[in-house]
Parts: C-alpha cells; sequence; structure tokens
C-alpha cells in the first residue's frame, strides 16, 4: 500500500510508514505467566483510557488502558463491550473501600487467538466470557426468519389492504373559490 505523507485529519498517523511488518499475523497467543495476570472481558467503556472489566474471579475491576493500546496501537487493539483482554493486577496499590481495585491492560485478544485460549486453557471457566462476547450474535436463522422491518406508512398500507371494502375511502370535494381559501389562511398561524 502507498504510504499516506500528506494525511488528512488524523489520517497520517495510521499510514503504512507506522505499521510494524514483523506484527502482521498474531501467530503467538499471549497466556497468563505470572502471578497477578487475569483473564477478562471488558464490561463497560468509561472513556479516558478506562473500562471497567469482569475477571475470571468474578470480580469488577477498574482496567487502565495503556498508552500502547492508545493512539497509533489502537488500530489493531480496539477495546469494546464484551471484547476478551489479559489483565495485570496492581499488587502494589491499596484499595480504598468502596471504590474498584485497578488493573493494567496487558494484551487485547482476536477471534483466533480466542479459539486457541478456549482448547488450550482448562483451569478458566470460559462460558461467562462467551455470553458476553461481542463478536458472537444469539439470533437464530429461524428467530431471523420472524422479523419484518416496517415504517409507519408500510403499516397503515397494510391495514388498508387488509380491510378490503369495509371502509370504503372517500373523497370530499370542497367548493369555493381560490379567494376565500385565501381569507381562511391566517399569517400569524404559519
Amino acid at each position: 500500500m502507498v504510504r499516506n505523507t500528506t494525511g488528512g485529519t488524523g489520517h497520517k498517523s495510521q499510514a503504512s510508514k507506522f505499521q510494524d511488518k514483523s506484527k502482521q499475523s498474531s501467530a503467538k497467543t499471549r497466556f497468563v505467566k505470572e502471578d497477578g495476570e487475569l483473564y477478562a472481558y471488558v464490561s463497560k467503556n468509561l472513556g479516558n483510557g478506562m473500562c471497567h472489566v469482569m475477571c475470571q474471579d468474578n470480580t469488577t475491576r477498574l482496567c487502565i488502558i495503556r498508552g500502547k493500546f492508545r493512539g497509533r496501537g489502537k488500530k489493531d487493539n480496539i477495546i469494546s463491550n464484551g471484547k476478551w483482554i489479559l489483565i495485570g493486577i496492581r499488587d502494589y496499590e491499596s484499595v480504598k473501600e468502596g471504590k474498584l481495585e485497578n488493573c493494567d491492560l496487558l494484551e487485547v485478544y482476536s477471534d483466533i487467538d480466542k479459539e486457541r485460549l478456549k482448547s488450550q486453557v482448562s483451569n478458566v471457566d470460559w462460558r461467562k466470557f462467551i455470553e458476553n462476547d461481542c463478536a458472537i450474535t444469539h439470533v437464530s436463522k429461524s428467530d431471523a426468519k420472524n422479523f419484518e422491518f416496517s415504517d409507519q406508512r408500510m403499516d397503515d398500507y397494510t391495514t388498508i389492504m387488509e380491510q378490503g371494502d369495509a371502509n370504503p375511502i372517500q373523497l370530499i370535494i370542497r367548493e369555493g373559490t381560490v379567494e376565500e381559501e385565501e381569507d381562511l389562511v391566517d399569517i400569524g398561524d404559519i
């Protein structure tokens, strides 16, 4: 692809000259290596580089999105509700009562990585992750056939067609001259 050297509003930051050629495909999936690392999914985006995550230990934490995943790094690491991530717990911080524990974002998983995690990691209950996954649609094909999209005009037309000749449409024409009708219009009402 041709490099975007002139760019538009913010498009130069995503030019091909900034792409890392070695990261074309994620051949390696990062698994939990140390204590303090947990699998989680995003339950709520807060903005300003923060989100609420539900961890594998059924605890809601406040996740701080590091700079690596913002700006130019955001292109391949879009964080949305239901996205699977790896977080690092901040052991060095004390938790205030009534506040959520802080954690850091370490990895954002793609769909290929999710399949690898489900097959290779057995000590995690993936059911709650799958239920809240943003990529899975819960509408079956039989349910999709039962949907009918219409607007108010189409609904009115359908009811008229179903009624048939029961209520014929009547057209009422009033007789009068143009000057009489103009007298009825008040400029103040407009």
